[in-house]
């Protein structure tokens, strides 16, 4: 593998400060102040960081990787004004964990699909812990000078070599690793230092003074103490951070590869379920909605009339039902998950089994409009909230989720791929557009 010693070198120098900014202004940002400019600038870095490490080994990143940039800047740009800090912060997060997977090629079905867990837990997990020293290696890397060797033989004989000294870069290497682990306690002892004496605070002050004649260094020792943490937790982030990135670039893919034939191997090994069970387990879910929608109908679908029942005020009518719509749902893409884990599908009873996993699904997207209904008469009544359109988003993705289990089980068709763009994409969208509101309506929250 090609080694560009700059732009290694400038990922190693980059892994420290990073990891120091993620954890005061974006993991523990406890301050109400420039929170999107944080959170974007934070990206940018990351982004920066993720590039120099993987050109710093002579790749170039995968085209999908710029689709991931992407959509994390729309969300960083729209974290304040977006549907939800929360889901923000961790869309953020398992986006930085998908792009070393994405930018290096190394994903377990070689794209985005239904293996999409496998893929996140390999960067987060398999490669960033194994990679935990990779920033000592590299800095030996780009410390060390070798000399091409010349394939030219030599016809006279050549002197007696000088003895080589054995371990130079393994020295250079350990001696950064002391200086990098004693620099926060240096700092912990010069703070503690300066508390006691007033006096040596201001010696200090003065030699600092001294030494940047245009730099006004007033020693604050109590930030020190302040900061401390971030300072010597940002070690063991950058090793983390660092190598993730640099481990799932060392990789060429092969590791995936056996992992997702494992994968994919003991899938089959589990599908010893007869469709007939499926059918059973199926059928008795079906039959349960069937049965509430008669009970209920005329409370469920009056809002697709604009009406109300008598007894509900707006608000009242879109939150009864609605939390238990959505885990309805849910469970029933749990259904769906099992069934098609379990079940063996050559066995007889499988037509059967498909057209009842369509009923169910169908029956999810009856709940989904029923669900979204109910928030657009509330939408309507009462307008924007950043929340509201949180749950028009949660709906629409459980319905386009329902819709793609049909496909799939009619199709025999994997439309995992298809369901995770369509929620990447519309989230950030749905992002965009919670900022165009939140600015014309002055701030709602």
């Amino acid at each position: 593998m090609e080694i560009r010693k700059p732009l290694m070198g400038a990922g190693i120098l980059l892994a420290y400060p990073i990891a120091y900014a993620y954890l005061k202004y974006f993991f523990l940002d406890f301050s109400d102040e420039n929170v999107v400019l944080k959170k974007t600038l934070f990206v940018l870095a990351f982004i920066i960081l993720n590039e120099l490490i993987i050109r710093g080994r002579g790749k170039t990143p995968a085209k999908a990787t710029y689709f991931w940039y992407g959509i994390m800047g729309i969300v960083a740009m729209t974290y304040t004004t977006g549907l939800s800090e929360f889901v923000s912060f961790t869309g953020l997060h398992l986006c930085a964990f998908y792009v070393a997977a994405v930018s290096n090629g190394i994903l377990a079905e070689g794209k985005t699909g239904s293996y999409i867990a496998e893929d996140i837990f390999g960067s987060t997990v398999i490669k960033a812990f194994s990679g935990f020293v990779n920033i000592f290696v590299d800095i030996g890397k780009v410390f060390t000078h070798k000399k091409p060797v010349s394939n030219v033989q030599e016809t006279i004989p050549a002197a007696p070599a000088a003895p080589v000294k054995k371990g130079s870069a393994a020295g250079v290497v350990g001696g950064i690793i002391i200086l990098i682990v004693l620099f926060p306690v240096f700092l912990i002892v010069l703070g503690l230092l300066c508390e006691i004496n007033p006096m040596f605070n201001a010696a200090l002050s003065k030699l600092f003074d001294s030494l940047f004649d245009l730099i006004r260094f007033d020693f604050n020792p109590r930030w020190l103490i302040n900061n401390i943490g971030y300072i010597i937790f940002a070690i063991p982030t950058s090793l983390y951070l660092y190598g993730m990135l640099s481990q799932s670039a060392e990789s060429n893919g092969e590791m995936e590869k056996k992992t997702y034939k494992t994968i994919a191997e003991f899938r089959t090994i589990c599908r010893k379920v007869s469709p007939i069970a499926s059918c059973i387990a199926t059928g008795m879910f079906v039959v349960l909605y069937l049965i509430f929608f008669i009970f209920e109908a005329k409370y469920m679908f009056s809002a697709f009339s604009g009406y109300l029942p008598e007894q509900f005020t707006a608000a009242e009518y879109a939150r009864r039902g609605f939390f238990e719509l959505t885990g309805v749902m849910f469970i029933n893409m749990l259904i769906y998950v099992l069934i098609t884990y379990f079940e063996n599908r050559e066995l007889k009873g499988r037509k059967a089994s498909v057209a009842l996993m369509v009923a169910l699904m169908s029956e999810s997207v009856v709940f989904a409009a029923v669900s979204f209904s109910k928030l657009a008469l509330y939408y309507s009544r009462f307008g924007y909230t950043p929340k509201r359109l949180l749950a028009i988003w949660g709906t629409l993705i459980f319905a386009a989720g329902a819709i793609m289990v049909m496909v799939s089980v009619l199709k025999r068709k994997d439309m995992a791929r298809g369901w995770i763009f369509f929620t990447t994409v519309s989230f950030a969208l749905m992002s965009i557009l919670s900022t165009v509101l939140y600015f014309a309506v002055g701030g709602v929250e």
